[in-house]
């Protein structure tokens, strides 16, 4: 153990949300060889201690972590690293049960697209930019009704630019795997009324911080939007006897 890595165990605050940091955090231990494929992570409680946060905190963002198949949960015996062909496969799985996994599905999309709009942020360039620009320009265009198909392909395509700009594959990767997903999700809110408008200012304000190269303000503009589209989701599911993306989920 470095005498870095004895720093985990520093307070939580800030804007991030405790679930967030911690699961951030513990993704920066595995990706820097803290935690190797196959070692067991300590107990809820040591991780708590070392957190210095609740046992509860702990278990959610394992839960999130466990979602993109970083980590694997093993009843009785504990948290295990997964392997690295197992990361973000997780997901293509997650379907088939989804009302027992929304929340954790918005976690882990929100721990993933939240940090790449900050990588997006240190190395984007111009033509990355530009990018993000014309996609944002297609929502734009398309955001009155009757354009909805247009306006899905914009939206999917302005997030794939920010993970492109991120320059990190592995990251990118799960946005890949979840693609279905993320356009069964903007189909079911976009056509609300006021939502596509809404979606389009707040990609407007990640843009422009990704533009400015501020990190922190690209973070926040990104957890807002997901925030917001995943309160209209939950509204839309409510309303529905059925569950719309369980059909969903097992075309993917």
């Amino acid at each position: 153990m470095t005498p870095e890595s004895n720093q985990i165990g520093s307070p939580i605050g800030g804007r991030e949300t405790l679930l967030e940091t911690i699961a951030r955090r513990m993704i920066g231990l595995v990706m820097g060889n803290r935690y190797k494929a196959g070692d067991r992570l300590p107990a809820e409680l040591e991780l708590a201690r070392q957190f210095s946060v609740g046992r509860g905190a702990i278990r959610e963002a394992l839960k999130a972590l466990s979602v993109v198949g970083l980590v694997r949960v093993e009843r009785g015996k504990g948290t295990y690293v997964a392997d690295r062909s197992d990361f973000l496969v997780g997901p293509i799985s997650l379907g088939f049960n989804l009302g027992v996994q929304f929340s954790s599905l918005v976690d882990a999309r929100k721990l993933i697209e939240v940090e790449l709009a900050g990588l997006a942020a240190k190395h984007a360039d111009a033509k990355a930019i530009r990018v993000m620009q014309g996609h944002l320009e297609g929502m734009q265009k398309h955001a009155a009704p009757g354009a909805f198909e247009e306006f899905l392909k914009a939206d999917l395509g302005f997030h794939f630019a920010v993970a492109d700009a991120a320059g990190n594959p592995l990251l990118s990767q799960f946005m890949t795997l979840i693609r279905n997903l993320m356009a069964q999700w903007i189909s079911l809110t976009s056509k609300e009324p006021g939502v596509a408008e809404e979606a389009l200012n707040q990609h407007g304000s990640i843009l422009e911080a990704v533009r400015n190269h501020k990190s922190r303000e690209a973070r926040d503009a990104m957890a807002r939007h997901l925030e917001t589209m995943a309160r209209h989701l939950s509204k839309v599911r409510r309303r529905q006897k059925a569950n719309p993306l369980h059909a969903a989920w097992r075309e993917c």
